[in-house]
């Protein structure tokens, strides 16, 4: 498994956010529920997200993003996708 950093840049549309957040924070919930999430939040500003992925690969990862309901509502307009390695935390020792 590979961990991913994934930063998400959102639309200024707050309606559009409120709109979905409840799909995107169940489906979150899901995938984390599931041990392909293992941490993430949002920035204070409202503005986008960090949310840190573990996932085969960039194709199975694109998968979970690509059915985010804040991707197929078009509330994420810009991402940004790292591989990470972690070295210090919890997350380096999974």
């Amino acid at each position: 498994m590979n961990t991913y950093a994934v930063l998400w840049t959102y639309t200024a549309d707050a309606e559009q956010i409120a709109r979905h957040r409840d799909s995107h924070m169940q489906y979150i919930k899901r995938l984390a529920a599931e041990g392909a999430i293992v941490e993430g939040g949002g920035w204070r500003d409202g503005s986008g997200a960090l949310i840190v992925f573990r996932a085969s690969d960039r194709e199975q990862l694109k998968g979970y993003l690509d059915a985010d309901p804040f991707t197929t509502e078009g509330v994420i307009v810009a991402t940004q996708i790292h591989e990470w390695a972690a070295a210090i935390g919890p997350i380096a020792r999974i």
